[in-house]
């Protein structure tokens, strides 16, 4: 909706309007569609992980994002995770 205002405005030489304001607007008039909600099942964690010795658990993760100059910059670790 935002988009098509805005291209609208564009063309008879008007200022844009801001996303949020549409929301707020589209939201006080009841214009929004209804957002899906569906029922989570409960998940019990009843138990603690435990091992016997190091290096038999582990988590990694990694990330990557760019610079203004177009370099990469990426990152990664690895945990052993045996005492938590």
């Amino acid at each position: 909706i935002t988009a098509i205002l805005n291209r609208q405005l564009r063309s008879e030489g008007l200022a844009p309007v801001n996303h949020k304001r549409v929301y707020r607007i589209m939201q006080a008039h009841n214009l929004l569609l209804a957002r899906k909600y569906s029922e989570r099942p409960e998940h019990v964690h009843d138990g603690k992980v435990i091992v016997m010795r190091s290096n038999l658990r582990w988590c990694s993760d990694g990330f990557e994002f760019t610079c203004w100059n177009g370099d990469i910059v990426r990152g990664a670790f690895i945990i052993d995770a045996h005492d938590r």
